[in-house]
């Protein structure tokens, strides 16, 4: 319950709405009770009105006033209904809005160090279907658990006014209802309900495998045995599903039963109440009817209760996320950027978290600002360990890196990043127009500015074809153009961030020659007042350094 607990903190900011949706909750919920009981009541003393008594004189009965209560009840319960449901999704949005907000916020600092050793697959399932599934902690298990108790105890007070056995029968039953039966029926379905979020996290990252890998799978003719093991997969999670609607049908069938018995048991006693005159025959319905009612308030907590493991696995699964430290961490005092952009490396030495070898071995190397510097090494070599390194993505286990002098532990970290502007292997472009991803380094930037960078990147005649030019949509990753085009984009978000150092890790891998040749001589009029630092396994673009540098195993030579 820790893991719960937790997330309700994060509802306070919405707990006007949260209150608002528990109240018109529980104004439906009475008023739905109040009006077939004001019915029962109302059809029986109508068949009775008009009766002659035994003294000879007719029972009288106004029938206007408590046919405009029932009018009037009946459009509380449905504006009530339509306000509740308005209301309660509403909040459970905003919360699940508030919590992704926060997610986010405890991923920044995870970057790229903790977040590189997920899946994306598994990343992906908990910032989405694993935070959808807390709309269950107020939805189904917070506001339904308030309405019972307060409902439930507003209608064992009511009927104790009329006969005290009855109040305290219906009462135990209705207890029996919502703690007994929810609390077996969360026993036996704690399993399924935990092993229906693993299998359903593990599921889509076998998809998101099979859609990122798709081209792969059918040159190699894998693709076929990729599918079969997914539909596998799916029948295990549907078989599991299954069992917890089993489950969730044989509770809502008890609780319907003990309903039925509680009232057989309740007209038993007030049948004896009505022979001893105890009860009016208007009074036994009201009675009868009440209790029939009041199980409403219960129905809905078996199946919540026993779905409650399923919340609690995908709360345990964020915070896991959540709660993992940083690989780098907040400097006490805080130095602001020096004035210069020199940089060195120490004596660094760096291994990650879960090998045991060292990646980097007793690195010494100076980049003076304004140098042009490109490491060379086989795949595997440390050379992106460096880069990232520079960018403190990680700290060194050994050494220090240092920025003029100061050691980057002691500098902000975004204000860090700013002194960085990097093209590496991969263009990372998002599902956006061409206009979008280049505002990315430069938020601000003007309509001056685009056009310089789309200049320098040599993108003027690409979009110069599209119909809606830089309002062209590239599709999810840059789908919709070709790597080269990507490539270009993301050289013109270098170009407008404008930053004083450059990484550039494999930047033309994967593009043929001209190409190559066009980024490398567009990279070298950018780069003329700037520091290069350029990883490579190839000697294509070295024209663009001063000093070339080897990596093998770990350390470096000067070529």
């Amino acid at each position: 319950m820790n893991d719960l607990w937790f997330f309700l903190k994060l509802f306070k900011p919405h707990r006007g709405w949260l209150v608002a949706g528990i109240l018109l909750s529980l104004l439906t919920a009475l008023s739905s009770i109040a009006l077939l009981t004001l019915s029962g009541w109302f059809i029986s003393a109508s068949a009775l009105a008009g009766l002659v008594a035994m003294d000879g004189n007719a029972l009288t009965f106004n029938f206007m006033l408590p046919a405009a209560q029932i009018r009037a009840l009946a459009i509380i319960r449905t504006v009530g209904r339509y306000g509740e449901r308005l209301v309660t999704h509403e909040a459970t949005f905003r919360v699940l809005a508030g919590i992704r907000g926060w997610f986010f916020q405890q991923l920044v600092p995870l970057v790229p160090g903790r977040l590189s050793v997920m899946r994306s697959g598994d990343l992906l399932s908990r910032m989405t279907a694993d935070i959808d599934a807390l709309d269950a902690l107020y939805l189904r298990l917070l506001a339904p658990a308030i309405v019972a108790i307060v409902g439930v105890t507003a209608v064992t007070g009511f009927l104790a006014f009329y006969a005290p056995v009855i109040s305290v029968a219906t009462g135990l039953m209705l207890l029996v209802a919502s703690v007994w039966v929810p609390w077996v029926f969360n026993r036996l379905g704690v399993g399924g309900a935990e092993q229906i979020i693993v299998l359903a996290a593990n599921f889509r990252i076998r998809q998101v495998d099979m859609m990122q890998g798709f081209s792969e799978l059918i040159a190699n003719q894998a693709y076929g045995r990729f599918s079969d093991f997914l539909g596998q997969f799916s029948a295990l999670m549907l078989n599991t599903q299954r069992q917890n609607n089993r489950l969730s049908a044989i509770a809502s069938a008890l609780t319907f039963l003990l309903a039925q018995l509680t009232v057989l048991l309740v007209l038993i006693f007030a049948v004896i109440s009505f022979k001893n005159n105890l009860l009016s025959g208007p009074d036994l319905a009201v009675v009868i009817f009440c209790v029939l009612a009041a199980f409403e308030l219960v129905t809905p907590l078996p199946q919540a209760m026993q779905m409650l493991a399923k919340t609690q696995k995908a709360a345990r699964r964020i915070r896991q996320v959540s709660e993992m430290s940083p690989t780098v961490s907040r400097p006490i005092q805080v130095l602001g950027l020096p004035e210069r952009y020199d940089l060195q490396l120490k004596e660094v030495s760096f291994r990650y978290p879960d090998q045991h070898n060292p990646v980097l071995k007793n690195i010494n190397l100076a980049i003076p600002q304004g140098s042009k510097i490109a490491i060379i090494g086989a795949s595997g070599s440390g050379k992106t360990t460096l880069l990232h390194l520079l960018m403190r993505y990680y700290d060194p286990e050994q050494g220090s890196v240092l920025l003029a002098g100061q050691n980057i532990k002691q500098l902000d970290a975004e204000q860090l990043m700013t002194c960085f502007g990097v093209l590496s292997q991969r263009s990372q472009l998002f599902a956006a127009s061409i206009k979008e991803n280049l505002l990315i380094a430069k938020p601000n930037a003007s309509a001056t500015e685009l056009a310089m960078a789309i200049q320098a990147a040599g993108l003027e005649k690409f979009i110069g074809y599209l119909p809606e030019g830089l309002d062209t949509w590239v599709g999810e990753s840059g789908v919709q153009v070709s790597g080269g085009e990507a490539r270009r984009i993301a050289l013109a978000r270098l170009y407008l961030k404008n930053a004083p150092i450059l990484i550039l890790d494999e930047p033309t891998e994967g593009l043929d020659s001209d190409t190559e040749a066009d980024i490398f001589k567009a990279l070298a009029n950018f780069a003329k007042d700037k520091t290069v630092v350029m990883v490579t396994h190839r000697e294509a673009g070295l024209g663009l350094v001063d000093t070339v540098y080897g990596m093998e195993s770990g350390r470096l030579s000067q070529w």
